[in-house]
């Protein structure tokens, strides 16, 4: 799952920052929580997301993962992804 969410978001956005994060561990128990790759977390900083909203931001990570979040195959899909999305600007003021 990491792996497929890295090369997507690699294709989608040209990131100058990408982190992947496979958080699921942290629900075990919980609906839908698997051994890994239910529950992710990513950082994207690309300029991609320059003059877009945040929801803007959210809507197109979405729309580029959406073969992950929903196989055509049928197998369970990306339960959980928390995003942190960045222009390149934004990351500088935020990360000195």
């Amino acid at each position: 799952m990491k792996n497929r969410i890295e090369n997507t978001l690699e294709g989608a956005f040209c990131p100058t920052l990408l982190e992947v994060v496979d958080e699921s561990h942290l629900h075990a128990g919980h609906a839908h929580a698997k051994a890994e790759g239910s529950h992710m977390a990513v950082t994207v900083v690309s300029t991609a997301f320059e003059g877009l909203t945040r929801i803007q931001r959210h809507k197109a990570i979405y729309q580029a993962l959406n073969t992950v979040l929903n196989p055509a195959d049928g197998s369970e899909g990306l339960h959980a992804l928390r995003m942190n999305l960045y222009t390149p600007e934004e990351w500088k003021q935020k990360n000195g």
